[in-house]
């Protein structure tokens, strides 16, 4: 996970793109309603395209969670996103990451088959 908060850091998107499946089992959800993604063939200008647009954009670990079992993994965390435009906007905001990885074993690294980023709501609906 920390390497791929670093490839968007330095906005490499094929350095980050090489974290990820490049099969049909992927499925990914961005931050816009319109960003859901199902297979590879539908995600790989993703990164490429958002990071056109980008001047900046640093991901705060805060509260990464990630637990193994034999060959798959899953990860959770809140970070804190700092994005900058080059038109200039600045977004700062709290963040959700889910992902689950599969080990590959041919290319000796985990990749991202399932990946979720999401902003969660601010008030409580409800109390637990």
């Amino acid at each position: 996970m920390l390497r791929i908060y670093g490839a968007f850091a330095r906005l490499d998107a094929d350095g980050l793109d090489e974290n990820f499946s490049h099969e049909n089992e992927l499925l990914a959800f961005g931050t816009d309603w319109d960003e859901k993604f199902s297979g590879w063939k539908e995600y790989k200008d993703v990164h490429t395209t958002q990071f056109g647009a980008l001047k900046s954009f640093k991901f705060e670990s805060r509260e990464l969670e990630v637990h193994v079992n034999g060959e798959t993994a899953w990860a959770a965390d809140r970070p804190l996103w700092r994005i900058e435009t080059k038109s200039g906007e600045k977004v700062k905001s709290d963040v959700r990451v889910t992902a689950v990885l599969n080990w590959d074993a041919s290319r000796r690294r985990w990749l991202v088959v399932q990946w979720h980023v999401s902003s969660g709501l601010k008030e409580r609906l409800h109390e637990y």
